[in-house]
């Protein structure tokens, strides 16, 4: 039995059809620090989430790469629940009394 060889793309091509179109975000503050950016978890409570939700958002006004970001995540569909760019979800549940205090 005689077999052909497979030509196979090999890695580096692989890599350049994985990243084609991936935003430029060397430098974001964001990185390394996932835990504060993430959606909710099954068994967090509300508070929880909005204390790290605004804990990233502040990180995301000091980043570098703000811009690119926001550039980035308006043409993404599936961000929903995670703080990107700069822009935390709105999260179901009681509001924190700053949050209803300034509704008035």
């Amino acid at each position: 039995m005689k077999y052909r060889h497979r030509n196979e793309p090999g890695l580096l091509p692989l890599l350049v059809e994985v990243l084609e179109g991936t935003a430029n975000l060397s430098g974001a503050a964001c990185a390394g620090r996932p835990e504060l950016f993430d959606e909710a978890g099954a068994d967090e409570d509300v508070q929880t989430v909005r204390y790290r939700h605004r804990a990233a958002v502040r990180i995301c006004a000091r980043c570098t790469a703000l811009d690119r970001c926001r550039a980035w995540a308006e043409t993404q569909k599936e961000l929903r629940g995670m703080v990107v760019a700069g822009r935390a979800p709105r999260l179901r549940g009681a509001q924190p009394h700053s949050e209803r205090k300034n509704q008035r």
